[in-house]
C-alpha cells in the first residue's frame, strides 16, 4: 500500500514523539516535513534521525500538494485556525487535544473538515493503551453491567513550566482545559452515556510562591451523565511519587478497575513491610505504544476511508465539559452543559 504523506506542525514534547514514532515504528507513514518557528525544538531531534525537511513556517506544509494529511501538535490556541486551513486545501488531520480553546472556533474547524471531506482526529491517547481499552471492553461485554460510577485519578509528576503560560494562548490555559480534559474523554469512553452536569472544585495549592501564577493546580471533578450515572476525578499538576494515572468503572455486576504501570513487578517483603515500585514518571514511558497506536489508527482512518476512533465531536463535547468544570470552580455552583452549548 502507498506510503501516506504527512508534515509535522509543532516540534515541541508531543510533536518530536510523534516524530521518533512515525521514523522509527510506523512504515506506513512519509513525514515529509517539521514546521515550528523555533528552530532549536526540531533541531533536538535532528541529530538522532534522518530528519525530513524543517521549515519554519507551517503554512508550506498546507500548501504542498504532495502531503496527504497534517499532525498538529503547536500551541492550543492556534489548532482552530490551522485545522481550518488544512482541510481548506484537503488535508486530513490529526489534532492534539483540544480542537482550541475556543468553542466558535473549535465548531468552525468541525465543519471545515466535513465540508471538505477530510478526516479529523483528536490526540486523546489514553483511548488507545490496552489498559483503558479492556476497562471498555468489560463494559460493553457486560461484565460491569449498568455503569453507576466511575473514578478516575489522574496526577502529574511535575507541574507545567511557565512557559505553558506565556505562549500563544496562555491566558486559556487551566488544568481543566489541558489536563482534565483527557479525563472527561476517559469518562465518556468508558460509559454508554453523556455528561449532562458537572460541578468542579479547585485549589491553588502548588504555585503559592508564584503570584504570577492563578489557575488551579488541583482539583476535584464530578460528572453527572443522562442516565445520572456518575464520575468522580482527581487531578494535581505535582505528585512527586510519579505519573498516577488510575480508573475504577462500578456497575450492577461488578468493576474493573485500571491500576498504575510500574518498571517492575517485583516486590520485597520482609518484616520491616512490604518495597514495592513507585508509577512511571514520565507520558512516553506511560502511554508510549499508546502514542504510536493513535497515528497508526489516523492512517488508516485515511488509507481505508473510515471515521476516525476519536473525532472531532468527541474533542468538541470533552472542549464543553471543560469549559463547564472551570465555570463551576469559578462560581462554586453545578453547571448544566446546555448552559455552555445548548443543543450539544
Amino acid at each position: 500500500m502507498k506510503k501516506t504523506t504527512m508534515g509535522l506542525i509543532g516540534a515541541g514534547s508531543m510533536g518530536r514523539i510523534h516524530a521518533e514514532n512515525i521514523m522509527t515504528v510506523i512504515p506506513e507513514i512519509e513525514l515529509k516535513y517539521v514546521s515550528d518557528p523555533y528552530p532549536d525544538q526540531y533541531n533536538k531531534m535532528a541529530n538522532r534521525y534522518s530528519w525530513p525537511i524543517a521549515i519554519e513556517d507551517y503554512k508550506k506544509i498546507i500548501e504542498d500538494p504532495e502531503v496527504d494529511a497534517i499532525i498538529i501538535a503547536a500551541p492550543a490556541a492556534l489548532h482552530g485556525d490551522m485545522i481550518i486551513e488544512a482541510a481548506n486545501k484537503g488535508k486530513h488531520v490529526y489534532c492534539e487535544k483540544p480542537v482550541d480553546y475556543s468553542i466558535e472556533k473549535s465548531v468552525l474547524a468541525i465543519k471545515a473538515c466535513k465540508k471538505n471531506n477530510v478526516k479529523l482526529q483528536l490526540g486523546f491517547n489514553r483511548r488507545f493503551d490496552s489498559n483503558f481499552a479492556k476497562a471498555r471492553k468489560y463494559v460493553d461485554s457486560g461484565n460491569i453491567g449498568d455503569v453507576h460510577l466511575i473514578t478516575i485519578t489522574s496526577r502529574d509528576p511535575i507541574p507545567p513550566a511557565m512557559s505553558y503560560f506565556t505562549a500563544p494562548g496562555g491566558e486559556h490555559c487551566s488544568i481543566y482545559t489541558d489536563t482534565t480534559i483527557h479525563d472527561f474523554d476517559m469518562a465518556r469512553f468508558l460509559n454508554n452515556s453523556e455528561v449532562k452536569e458537572v460541578y468542579a472544585m479547585g485549589s491553588k495549592l502548588i504555585n503559592k510562591d508564584k503570584p504570577e501564577i492563578t489557575r488551579d493546580d488541583t482539583c476535584v471533578v464530578t460528572l453527572r451523565f443522562e442516565d445520572d450515572s456518575l464520575a468522580v476525578i482527581n487531578n494535581s499538576w505535582e505528585a512527586v511519587y510519579g505519573y498516577d494515572q488510575r480508573a475504577e468503572v462500578f456497575g450492577t455486576k461488578g468493576s474493573a478497575t485500571v491500576e498504575n504501570n510500574i518498571f517492575s513487578q517485583t516486590t520485597l517483603n520482609s518484616k520491616e513491610g512490604i518495597i514495592g515500585e513507585n508509577p512511571l514518571v514520565t507520558i512516553k514511558d506511560r502511554y508510549g505504544e499508546a502514542y504510536a497506536d493513535e497515528i497508526r489508527a489516523f492512517v488508516k482512518s485515511i488509507q481505508e476511508n473510515t471515521e476516525p476512533l476519536v473525532t472531532g465531536k468527541d474533542g468538541l463535547i470533552s472542549l464543553v465539559i471543560a469549559n463547564a468544570a472551570r465555570k463551576s470552580a469559578e462560581e462554586n455552583r453545578p453547571i448544566l452543559i446546555s448552559e455552555i452549548m445548548p443543543g450539544l
